[in-house]
């Protein structure tokens, strides 16, 4: 794994997602109380993008194709339908640059 810059800081709207692509893989990254946190992109349940279908609640996303809802942080289903976990990545910051390991 690589560590790769992704975004700025302020390029991360506090209390929502900013999709970028790291390596042809489509990741979302959260903005949540100033700390950030990197998932994929795509929701397991029938593999609907999030930066297109999402609602924020708290620290949970729901994909709002069909309302499953994951914890930003930990990646875990909260709700069903799905029933897999969203991938989560390693985030640092230096300075105000965003990296993920990807």
């Amino acid at each position: 794994m690589a560590k790769v810059k992704v975004a700025t800081v302020n390029e991360i709207p506090e209390g929502d997602l900013k999709k970028v692509d790291v390596n042809d893989q489509p990741m979302a990254l959260f903005k949540i109380g100033g700390e950030i946190f990197a998932t994929t992109n795509i929701c397991p349940h029938e593999q609907c993008e999030l930066d297109e279908n999402h609602a924020i609640h708290g620290e949970e996303v729901e994909c709002t194709c069909h309302g499953s809802r994951f914890n930003i942080k930990t990646g875990a289903n909260v709700l069903p339908p799905a029933a897999e976990p969203l991938k989560t990545y390693e985030v640092s910051i230096e300075g105000d640059e965003v990296f993920v390991e990807a």
